[in-house]
Formats: C-alpha cells, sequence, structure tokens
C-alpha cells in the first residue's frame, strides 16, 4: 500500500508541475507541438559528463557539514513515504522501489521540469543569468518550509544548499546542455536517491 500511495504522489506531483507550463505554452504559442523541447526534455551534442560530475561530487562534500549540524541540532525531520517503507519494511524491494519513485520522479523530475525547464529557462531568456538566480532563489525559497519553526540558522542552511544546487543545475542547463533538463534530472536524481539511504543507514 505505501509503494501504490507513494507511485500516486509521484504522478500527481508530476502531473501539476507540468500542467502549469503546458497551460503556460499552449496559450503562449497556441499549439501543442514542440512543448517537451520547449521544457528542456532534448538532448545535446556537448559533452556535459564531467560538469555533471564536478556538480554532483561538489555537492556530496558541501553538503556533509551543514547536514551533520542540522541532525545534530535536530532540525530534520523525516517523513513520507520513504521513512514509513524502511520502518515497516526495513531494505527491502518494495523500500527501495519507493525511494526510487520519489527520487527521480516525484521530486527531482517535478522540480526540474517547473524550476529548471519552465521557470529557469524563461528568466535566462529574460535576464540571462540574472533569471537562473531568481529560479534560484525561489527554488531554495520553497525549501526553507522543511525547518521552519528550527530557527534562522537551519533555515539559511537548507536556502543556501538547495539554492546552490538549484543555480547550479540551471548554469548547467543554459551554459553548457542548451537548455536540457535531462542532465540536471540525473545529478538531482542521485542525490535524492542517496540522501535517504544516508539517513536510513546512519542517521535513524
Amino acid at each position: 500500500m505505501i509503494l501504490i500511495n507513494q507511485l500516486i504522489s509521484a504522478i500527481l506531483q508530476v502531473v501539476i508541475l507540468i500542467a502549469i507550463p503546458f497551460i503556460f505554452y499552449l496559450v503562449k504559442e497556441k499549439r501543442v507541438k514542440g512543448f517537451f523541447n520547449w521544457i528542456g526534455f532534448k538532448t545535446t551534442e556537448n559533452n556535459v559528463f564531467k560538469y555533471m560530475a564536478i556538480i554532483f561530487i561538489s555537492f556530496l562534500v558541501i553538503i556533509i557539514l551543514p547536514y551533520l549540524y542540522l541532525y545534530n541540532t535536530n532540525s530534520l525531520t523525516y517523513t513520507g513515504f520513504t521513512v514509513d517503507a524502511y520502518k515497516q519494511y526495513g531494505w527491502s524491494m518494495q523500500t527501495i522501489l519507493v525511494i526510487l519513485i520519489w527520487a527521480v520522479i516525484q521530486t527531482s523530475l517535478s522540480e526540474e521540469i517547473f524550476f529548471r525547464g519552465f521557470l529557469g529557462n524563461r528568466l535566462f531568456e529574460k535576464m540571462g543569468n540574472g533569471g537562473n538566480v531568481i529560479q534560484a532563489i525561489i527554488f531554495g525559497g520553497i525549501h526553507i518550509v522543511s525547518v521552519v519553526g528550527k530557527g534562522i540558522l537551519p533555515m539559511v542552511i537548507i536556502f543556501l544548499l538547495t539554492g546552490g544546487i538549484g543555480y547550479a543545475l540551471g548554469w548547467l542547463s543554459r551554459n553548457k546542455a542548451d537548455g536540457s533538463i535531462i542532465y540536471g534530472w540525473m545529478i538531482h536524481a542521485a542525490v535524492n536517491i542517496i540522501s535517504p539511504i544516508v539517513v536510513f543507514m546512519f542517521l535513524i
């Protein structure tokens, strides 16, 4: 049941966050054709993998100390279907599938579509790199909700970490991947897969 609930939740989130840019595109372009290319579902001939590796490894290194601080100050709370699955089934196939659906579809796919594919690309077209800064600020800002009431420092840490990765993924998309969100999606998904594994193995 947890797996089904996670799948439904993931599908709903993706549908909602793709519907907004789709309606915008439909109104603006008066057509459906070309939407996926417009949103960034395309590949690039550029060699972006070294930049992907740099962003991914840098983020993992940078996040270690802030993450330990947030844990030691009880600023992090672990809730959701991934936690429920682990507590109920341990390291089972169901738990792994729940983590994958949450990490690859619900969070990284929906957020890359909306923030880098929709907001990031549109703002970059209007404002250049300043547009990327704005989408990163918005991206970091929505993640503050996870630590509201835990103090100013945890809020600042979460804002800087999530805003920082949001900026890096936007930079990768616009400057190295011809506006594609696929490569940022890979990084985002990988980070989100590692996160619950670390939490379940060492913190819960």
